[in-house]
């Protein structure tokens, strides 16, 4: 069969229009970033892109990285900043916290005379501001943080949810696992769902720091592979797709 214009045209529309029936995930994580870093790739990264949800994640270069430490009060405002700039293009936003950290690992990497208080103590802090800026600007907020700490996560050395010497040859404990991945994003994936946060031809961004950008992981920086943006994107895929068998 000769293909011709026409046909070339056709299929052209048939497959702009199967992918705008789908929801996209995009990976927007950057490895070592704070507030700071995501406050100066916003508008490039996020707001030109005009997605329809933005999945924000930050906060552990922030309280952790003794390179990049950032203030409790500017961490909030450029919390703030951030949610205020997105949702100004009517864009919805869901507040995420970071989740806890095994202060062993960190300390092999970071110098403990910096710290004033624990490394959990100032997650936790953290997630305290994470929520203030929630109730006052977002109404999204999804508190990993608690949920791994009601799990008595990280175990040094005995868990199989953050990379350590015992899982993955790796001394860590802040980075997740493959499985660690799947359970954060099959967590983002039953909160969209039970706040009616999904839509069929969504864009969603998911923006924040290594750990959304998959560090170590197959697909790394991508919604690919082991990805919590990857695991999102693909159960957001099944449910579209059971979606439509039901309604058809």
């Amino acid at each position: 069969m000769r293909i011709t214009r026409n046909h070339i045209i056709f299929i052209a529309l048939f497959l702009v229009t199967s992918l705008s029936n789908h929801a996209q995930v995009i990976n927007a994580g950057v490895g070592g970033n704070t507030t700071v870093h995501l406050l100066e790739r916003l508008h490039d990264d996020v707001l030109e892109k005009a997605p329809d949800l933005v999945i924000v994640m930050v906060g552990t270069n922030d309280m952790l990285n003794s390179r990049k430490l950032v203030s409790y009060q500017a961490y909030e405002d450029n919390l703030e900043h951030i949610v205020n700039s997105i949702k100004q293009t009517h864009s919805k936003v869901v507040l995420m916290t970071s989740p806890p950290a095994d202060s062993v690992y960190l300390f092999e990497r970071h110098d403990k005379k910096l710290f004033n208080e624990a490394p959990n103590v100032k997650l936790d802090s953290a997630r305290n501001s994470v929520s203030r800026v929630a109730k006052k600007l977002s109404g999204h907020y999804l508190d990993l943080f608690q949920i791994f700490k009601d799990m008595n996560l990280p175990k040094h050395n005995s868990d199989l949810f953050f990379k350590n010497i015992s899982n993955s040859g790796a001394a860590d404990g802040v980075h997740p696992t493959a499985l660690g991945y799947r359970f954060i994003g099959e967590l983002v994936f039953r909160y969209l769902k039970e706040n009616q946060l999904m839509e069929k031809s969504q864009k969603i961004i998911c923006l924040g720091d290594s750990i959304t950008y998959g560090s170590g992981m197959q697909g790394r920086g991508t919604a690919t592979g082991d990805t919590y943006p990857a695991i999102l994107q693909n159960f957001i895929k099944e449910y579209n797709s059971v979606n439509r068998t039901t309604n058809n």
